[in-house]
């Protein structure tokens, strides 16, 4: 299979109403979840991100996937989420994304996709990059074992997540989407990580809310059924994360200034 680079497809959809507000929002709940789009290797973004969260102890926090590639910093991107997951595994979601699923069939590990790539897709959708933070060079990056923190990381990660708050109960989280009319569990596994029009337009499909990333837009696209929560940091975007179910969102630039939002009903 061959994947080829582009360099954005960041879209522009129409998005819900928002309102102003300050990094240091409390919501009323006692428990949330919050959901952090692609990194890409934006290690500075996610960083400030993270910091400015009012998180309590027992939120959840879930990662999107797509942690590498493209951005400059992989390697540490990758060493900060395994210490969230270190710290509070019980409440550390880590899912898979495509980049990652490219990279570990491009070691010879297990990829959630069942794809064989060729041997260029990963280095041509940022694979350069990601090895260059880890400390490799061309050539020899090309022929480069798995870093040993890169291979800790596909370890942990899950195709999808559902949280067992039943206030939480409509929503599912994944990298990229899920068929209309299945559901992640039943789903070929390949759709969660790679799927896009067919999810994107898919008619509404009530009693169910899908948390994802993957396509990138210029802001969060609320619809009543999905939320797309890739704001293309590694496009020159923001990253963002999503309070659930306060419908919260707090987003960081390339500078480090994080803001707040209400995402509206």
């Amino acid at each position: 299979m061959c994947i080829l680079a582009f360099p954005s497809y960041f879209l522009f959809f129409s998005v819900s109403p928002c309102l102003g507000g300050s990094v240091d929002w409390k919501g009323t709940r006692m428990v949330s979840v919050w959901t952090v789009g692609d990194v890409h290797g934006q290690v500075a973004m996610l960083d400030a991100l993270l910091d400015a969260l009012p998180r309590k102890e027992a939120d959840t926090t879930v990662f999107l996937g797509d942690y590498i590639d493209r951005g400059p910093d992989s390697s540490a991107v990758v060493r900060r989420v395994l210490r969230e997951h270190d710290a509070a595994p019980e409440r550390t979601v880590l899912l898979w994304g495509n980049h990652e699923d490219m990279a570990a069939e491009h070691f010879g590990l297990p990829n959630p996709s069942g794809f064989r790539y060729d041997s260029y897709d990963w280095f041509r959708n940022g694979g350069i990059e990601a090895m260059q933070s880890f400390g490799s060079a061309p050539p020899e990056l090309f022929a480069a074992p798995c870093p040993e923190e890169l291979g800790r990381l596909f370890g942990v990660l899950r195709l999808f997540w559902r949280s067992d708050d039943p206030a939480l109960a409509p929503f599912v989280w994944v990298h990229a989407g899920v068929p209309p009319g299945q559901e992640p569990e039943t789903a070929p596994p390949e759709t969660l990580l790679w799927i896009r029009e067919e999810f994107l337009h898919a008619p509404y499909q009530p009693g169910r809310v899908v948390v994802h990333g993957h396509t990138p837009f210029k802001q969060v696209r609320a619809q009543p059924d999905k939320i797309g929560v890739d704001t293309g940091a590694a496009y020159g975007g923001v990253l963002t994360a999503l309070q659930l179910p306060e419908r919260r969102v707090f987003q960081a630039n390339a500078r480090g200034k994080v803001v707040s939002l209400d995402l509206g009903p």
